[in-house]
């Protein structure tokens, strides 16, 4: 059962991935959003982009800790920090090859697997 579950909750961020670019981040529905306060357009725009990328790395992080919990032994804390270190890291490296490094949210994603890997 928990392989099961590996598979939908990766399932889950291949489809949030997916829709969200389809859908959801699109130039003409990000430009129907209207802030009520503070930053305004192009700030709420990265802000949602950047989140977006990042509860989609959170799926497959999510993915990861489930599938290491499957396999039977009680993992270490160092194992599940590793985790956190390689899915963050991938992720910031995918955003910056195929958005060319001009998001934040590949900085944001570097930043989090450098942190957690001082913690190893």
């Amino acid at each position: 059962m928990p392989i099961s579950v590996f598979v939908l909750i990766c399932l889950i961020g291949t489809l949030h991935h997916y829709i969200g670019y389809k859908l959801i981040l699109t130039k003409e529905a990000l430009d129907k959003v209207e802030p009520k306060y503070l930053f305004g357009k192009y700030c709420t725009k990265r802000v949602l982009k950047n989140l977006w990328h990042f509860s989609t790395a959170c799926w497959f992080g999510f993915a990861a800790l489930i599938f290491v919990l499957s396999i039977g032994k009680t993992p270490t804390k160092d194992a599940l920090i590793m985790i956190v270190t390689v899915i963050f890291s991938v992720s910031g490296w995918l955003s910056s090859t195929f958005r060319c490094a001009k998001t934040i949210y590949c900085l944001t994603f570097l930043f989090v697997a450098g942190f957690s890997a001082a913690h190893i």
